[in-house]
């Protein structure tokens, strides 16, 4: 369990690292990807060989996160029609919002995720939840030290409000185009062929209905059940 709450809070981001991402970091790799060829395979392995441990960086974007990048824009960037020439700023614009409208749902996720685990390590750490020893087995309050509690580095309670405040500034503010963008994403295609039909045209009161309410009671949960 210390382990799995450890890996998940090494996920979480600020709103710092989540605003350098897309206003400054991935903004420059789409620059790049227009200017310059992008680099061999060989350039490819070694800085995967060389970035070996997955942290997080200053430009909030982990060692390897540059490629998938690539990748995902290569996919998702807009077709030319008619006399244009490149991708207008407003286009790239558009896509990169909706895709840290995604991410910031996916930091609340975790971070709820974390809230509804916490509860559940603090009653394993009193034995209420530890299988019982073997017959005869002993053992010696010397050679086992106290679990050290570690101080979490953001407050996530607080954490995760600001991110749902910003989501819904983000879709109060939200351009023609990305309202578009997000209904072409939100269907997805039926078992009969025919195009699947979201369940609101609201995507954010479908994410806090269908995520971010069963996650809040599982957490309510969790935070009680120690004390049944």
């Amino acid at each position: 369990m210390d382990d799995l709450i450890d890996f998940l809070k090494s996920l979480i981001m600020t709103t710092v690292q989540i605003d350098t991402k897309y206003r400054q970091s991935i903004p420059d790799i789409i620059t790049k990807m227009k200017t310059c060829l992008g680099s061999s395979d060989d350039e490819q392995k070694k800085k995967k060989r060389r970035n070996k441990k997955a942290k997080l960086g200053k430009d909030g974007l982990y060692p390897a996160e540059e490629e998938h990048i690539r990748q995902w824009w290569t996919a998702n960037k807009p077709e030319l029609q008619g006399d244009e020439v490149s991708v207008t700023p407003q286009q790239i614009r558009s896509r990169l919002d909706l895709l840290r409208t995604r991410e910031t749902q996916l930091q609340m996720i975790i971070i709820l995720e974390i809230l509804a685990l916490e509860p559940l390590r603090a009653a394993e750490e009193d034995g209420d939840s530890q299988l019982p020893g073997l017959p005869g087995e002993t053992r010696s309050p010397g050679l086992m030290p106290p679990p050290s509690k570690k101080r979490n580095r953001h407050n996530l309670p607080l954490l995760v409000d600001v991110h749902a405040d910003r989501l819904c500034i983000w879709h109060s503010t939200a351009s023609d185009e990305l309202r578009v963008l997000e209904d072409s994403q939100g269907g997805a295609p039926a078992d009969d062929g025919q195009a699947g039909k979201k369940a609101t045209s609201e995507p954010l009161q479908d994410f806090c209905v269908d995520i971010i309410m069963p996650l809040y009671v599982f957490c309510l949960c969790s935070a009680c059940r120690p004390c049944c």
